[in-house]
């Protein structure tokens, strides 16, 4: 998957603070960030766009991050921030809470708020900022961490930190056209987490956001299935059809139609990768959940400007391109 690398190895040693704190600036605004390790400052980010999602993978030495009044706006704070602490342990401390961090396990927070964060060792973090259009309805009182133990709650907590800790090992070697499947997938398990923790604390769950969240994350993983439809999306949450389109009725798609643009994206993703050289349009499609061949055609060329078959003879000849260069 294409990122953007940076890193304080490319600079003097007496540059690198601030080439750290001017990384940090460009995606996450002017935070008050602190080393607090003596030895030359170490540090990379790796940046990648991830579906409607940004997420960071950053190792560092010691450091502390913290936000305060004085920072004033920032470009940021239209997110919600999620951190998976990968390798080290970390502090976060907002809103008179404190919560501790260890490998696997992760929080949510309002990066609005006023926090800070402190890592006493040198650490590597997952850093996801989520729109918040994508939490409309969501009221966090404080930072939302993961559980653990051997309920309903924290089981859901347990494989979100898994499913991400995986993620930040593979996002450097996935195929670019998959973000917007990692991305729904990440927000499915997010909404379930959330709706089984406000259910728990007896708070009132935010419905319509989450309800879209689970419903997305069905549709990622049944869309090759030729019978899925909104009834059968509904039957599986447990609401009715109406509902169902009641909420998904703000979003510039309807929800069928975000089904088939959905499976146009993986066919997409197919027809441009390499492996798939053998296999003809028709296959792929059925492959991602098309009765029709002709009706994938149409679509396609709707949303591409191009045929199926035009686009596999493209990828084509891109690929030799490259190898004759």
């Amino acid at each position: 998957m294409h990122n953007t690398h940076w890193s304080t190895n490319r600079v003097f040693v007496c540059e690198r603070a601030a080439a750290w704190s001017s990384i940090n600036t460009r995606y996450f605004g002017r935070l008050k960030v602190s080393s607090l390790d003596e030895e030359p400052l170490d540090a990379s980010l790796d940046s990648y766009e991830v579906g409607a999602l940004r997420m960071f993978s950053i190792t560092a030495p010691a450091h502390h991050v913290a936000r305060d009044n004085t920072c004033g706006e920032l470009p940021t704070d239209e997110f919600y921030k999620l951190v998976l602490q990968v390798s080290g342990s970390g502090i976060v401390e907002q809103q008179q809470r404190r919560v501790e961090l260890s490998p696997g396990q992760w929080i949510l927070y309002d990066p609005r708020a006023p926090y800070s964060i402190t890592n006493r060792e040198r650490c590597t973090l997952l850093v996801t900022q989520v729109p918040r259009v994508l939490l409309s309805g969501l009221k966090l009182s404080g930072p939302l961490a993961g559980q653990t133990g051997h309920d309903n709650v924290a089981g859901l907590h347990g494989v979100f930190g898994t499913y991400l800790r995986a993620l930040s090992e593979q996002l450097p070697g996935l195929p670019d056209g998959v973000g917007q499947a990692i991305s729904e997938s990440v927000m499915g398990l997010l909404g379930s987490t959330l709706a089984e923790s406000f259910r728990r604390i007896g708070e009132p769950v935010p419905l319509p956001s989450v309800l879209k969240l689970r419903a997305r994350q069905y549709i990622h993983a049944h869309l090759c299935e030729p019978d899925l439809s909104i009834q059968g999306i509904a039957d599986a949450l447990r609401c009715s059809k109406r509902y169902l389109h009641r909420v998904f009725e703000d979003d510039p798609m309807g929800l069928e139609r975000q089904i088939w643009n959905a499976r146009l994206e993986r066919c997409h993703a197919a027809l441009m990768h390499e492996c798939n050289g053998g296999r003809s349009a028709a296959q792929i499609a059925y492959a991602w959940g098309f009765k029709s061949s002709a009706h994938f055609c149409r679509l396609f060329k709707q949303q591409y400007g191009m045929t199926p078959g035009e686009c596999q003879r493209l990828a084509l000849a891109s690929r030799r391109t490259a190898v004759l260069q």
